[in-house]
């Protein structure tokens, strides 16, 4: 792993700590907070650092700091437009810094991933092409069966989510999704 995986550039720093960049800026150049240089000048803090610093200077230290590796996290829906919005949705607020997210609006595709990379999270449409949420809750179980999933459909009748019990689905959420809602599901399915 180089320092490149795990750092931030004086602008996610100034995001994640609440202050402007100029500011943290400055503290790599007076040499309070460590940071190198990439080959195109640009400053990068490491995590270990940021940590670091944010100890000895008595600040908070966020809790997606604490967290020892980021949660891989699958959605797959046929719908380009809902993979727009968890993307976006994924790299807001803390998000990106805890967890990794893949996308796929091919069910097969996404099968052959979850299979190979055994994610923590998947956020599942139900009525694709292919291969149905069903179908793929079956799969997932069998190929990967710490993953969690949080089923999210326009499609969430009585029927259709007694027919999930069987599959051990942590939430199923209704399209449109509430943000607020679905972070909430992915915190206490991960937890």
């Amino acid at each position: 792993m180089s320092i490149f995986d795990e750092s931030y550039s004086p602008i996610d720093l100034a995001r994640i700590l609440g202050i402007h960049r100029v500011t943290v800026t400055n503290w790599i150049k007076k040499g309070a907070l460590k940071a190198i240089r990439t080959p195109g000048g640009r400053y990068r803090v490491s995590k270990d650092e940021l940590i670091s610093f944010l100890h000895a200077h008595g600040m908070p230290i966020p809790a997606f700091l604490r967290v020892k590796e980021r949660k891989l996290v699958v959605a797959v829906d046929d719908e380009e437009m809902i993979l727009n919005l968890l993307e976006q949705f994924f790299s807001t607020n803390d998000m990106p810094y805890m967890y990794k997210l893949a996308t796929f609006s091919n069910p097969i595709e996404a099968a052959f991933f979850i299979g190979d990379r055994k994610p923590d999270l998947i956020i599942l449409d139900l009525l694709m092409p292919e291969l149905n949420g069903f179908n793929m809750a079956g799969k997932i179980q069998q190929a990967s069966p710490h993953s969690k999933i949080i089923v999210l459909t326009g499609h969430a009748t009585h029927d259709n989510i007694a027919r999930l019990k069987k599959y051990n689905i942590s939430a199923v959420l209704t399209k449109p999704v509430n943000l607020k809602i679905l972070k909430k599901s992915i915190e206490n399915a991960l937890i």
